[in-house]
């Protein structure tokens, strides 16, 4: 085979691959709060890297440096990157990893905004997403006030 024929099969592959985003790492999400993105704690996952090979990542328990001070009368937002999940669900818990008070199976966008029906209080919201490559969940600490 040829050098030239070898390099145009090369980079038919790169811009096939390279086409439905980058998918090397899952994509994030985000509570938004006054037009500010506000990072959650990512969960530990596996995630397929599309070259025959996965990369696993183990977090610590999930830390918070600060509450998230939210009015308990408007939606809560979460702003997802691109490429979009296959799935995405949203828990509420009064304790982190505690049982669920409400989870919701809410269709994937980009921007979501979510309502849950309960009193004000502190809260952990979980945002759990998947994709064919992978699932990872993300975790937020709250206060609805």
């Amino acid at each position: 085979m040829s050098k030239r024929m070898l390099l145009t099969f090369m980079l038919i592959g790169l811009l096939l691959t390279s086409c439905g985003g980058d998918l090397s790492n899952p994509p994030l999400v985000y509570l938004v709060k006054n037009d500010n993105l506000i990072d959650g704690f990512q969960s530990s996952y596996c995630w397929d890297q599309g070259i025959g090979a996965t990369i696993c990542v183990d977090t610590v328990e999930p830390y918070f440096e600060e509450i998230i001070r939210l009015p308990g009368d408007e939606p809560i937002r979460f702003q997802l990157d691109t490429p979009l999940p296959d799935e995405v669900t949203i828990s509420i818990s009064e304790e982190l990893f505690g049982a669920s008070i409400l989870t919701e199976s809410l269709p994937p966008s980009e921007i979501i905004d979510w309502s849950p029906d309960v009193p004000p209080g502190d809260y952990i919201i979980d945002v759990h997403t998947s994709w064919k490559q992978g699932e990872v969940t993300y975790w937020f600490s709250v206060l609805l006030e």
